[in-house]
């Protein structure tokens, strides 16, 4: 099988879910993570190197401020368990405005990536208050304050993180957009819509989107074999 090098997900449909059930929206978001851990796992076992989970927006400071500290909460208690990581030999890195989260957060933040730094059996990327607008102008920031030219090259260097561009993008939950998650790295990614609301997604449907993308031809620009 062909199995991508970096797999991103934008894990949507927590709140419906949980609405469809008659539930309070947070219970969709604590199962999600459960369905996120499960994945994370799985992607593990099936031999995906990079795993990058959409986990909070810059957009999703809209929400109530009771859903957005109960969001933070639950990537607070996901980032508490190193124990897992460090048995699992799991990288973690965050993509986004960590100054701009609660200070707990943000020191726990530096202190699992810095612990985890030298794991290598999956790089577990957390994009946490992400936005891919954002991400290309602070790294346009960087470079103008050193002068250095803009390129791509440049701009690629100065993302939040020294990533492989993903080789598939999938999002659950029905709808059909990207929501302003890397931007700039997707110009080539395969793209892969669920309707499948992400408290119900499972390891399951993840091989069949492995399966699916393996099949796919990717040109970047080039023309098809014949």
């Amino acid at each position: 099988m062909n199995i991508p090098l970096h797999v991103a997900i934008i894990m949507d449909g927590n709140g419906r879910w949980a609405q469809s059930k008659g539930y309070p929206r947070m219970r969709g978001h604590r199962r999600g993570l459960d369905v996120a851990e499960r994945i994370i796992d799985h992607a593990m076992q099936v031999g995906i190197k990079y795993l990058s989970l959409y986990v909070f927006s810059t957009e999703n400071w809209k929400r109530p401020q009771a859903e957005v500290a109960s969001l933070f909460g639950l990537a607070d208690k996901y980032l508490g368990r190193f124990e897992n990581f460090a048995a699992n030999r799991v990288k973690v890195v965050v993509s986004g405005n960590v100054d701009g989260l609660p200070a707990g957060l943000a020191q726990k933040i530096v202190d699992v990536t810095q612990k985890t730094a030298q794991y290598d059996k999956i790089c577990v990327n957390l994009c946490i208050n992400y936005g891919g607008q954002n991400e290309i102008a602070d790294a346009v920031k960087k470079l103008n304050k050193t002068g250095a030219e803009i390129t791509v090259q440049s701009i690629k260097a100065n993302l939040y993180n020294n990533l492989p561009d993903p080789d598939l993008i999938i999002r659950t939950g029905g709808q059909k957009r990207l929501s302003n998650f890397l931007l700039f790295q997707s110009a080539y990614s395969e793209l892969y819509f669920s309707d499948t609301l992400w408290p119900e997604f499972t390891c399951s449907e993840f091989d069949e989107i492995i399966e699916e993308y393996g099949r796919r031809k990717r040109n970047f620009g080039g023309i098809a074999d014949a």
